[in-house]
């Protein structure tokens, strides 16, 4: 497996919007592993597809997840419309997924509800080594729609440390995503 420092390596050559994402992005916002994982995440933009496509293509074997459900099959770099969102990349030496976000210079839109959005720049933080995260609530938000353990792990650890204006955020587009979402009543 690959691991977020090598990643990053890889990704920061590619010269596109990205970030760590999954529970890796909530451990490296922390600033220690917390749980194991089986994988590194990242997105890029939507857009951004052919570019890293073209970046990636010669050393990696690309696949996407298209339609979602489906199983994976190789990518030429035709560029996959929603709802399909997920790519991989796979060498002898590891692999690490691609999840496409709509974004673009000005705003992130949620994948999931397009009634939730905020502006690009609001997506991605530094974490303290340096390597761009998704900013906790925005990955919390994704988690939320699964009760699957390492989710609510994460939330358990993550939410005491968010500032009130991200739990506020995490908390309202809860209410508009996923109204009755149990973790509404620890946000306040």
């Amino acid at each position: 497996m690959d691991t977020p420092a090598s990643v990053a390596a890889i990704m920061s050559r590619v010269g596109v919007w990205w970030a760590v994402a999954g529970g890796w992005a909530i451990d490296l916002w922390l600033g220690e592993q917390t749980r194991d994982h089986h994988d590194v995440e990242v997105v890029v933009s939507r857009r951004d597809q052919h570019v890293v496509h073209a970046a990636l293509s010669a050393d990696w074997e690309l696949f996407a997840l298209d339609p979602p459900g489906s199983g994976w099959r190789p990518w030429s770099g035709v560029p996959i419309d929603g709802p399909a969102f997920q790519l991989q990349a796979r060498s002898p030496s590891g692999e690490f997924d691609l999840f496409t976000e709509a974004v673009d210079e000005a705003q992130w839109c949620f994948r999931r509800d397009n009634r939730i959005t905020t502006g690009s720049h609001e997506v991605i933080v530094p974490s303290a080594s340096g390597i761009p995260i998704v900013r906790p609530e925005i990955q919390l938000l994704y988690m939320a729609k699964s009760t699957e353990l390492k989710n609510e792990r994460d939330f358990e650890v993550a939410r005491p440390h968010l500032t009130p204006d991200a739990a506020a955020w995490l908390r309202d587009a809860l209410q508009i995503t996923l109204p009755g979402h149990h973790w509404l009543q620890q946000l306040g």
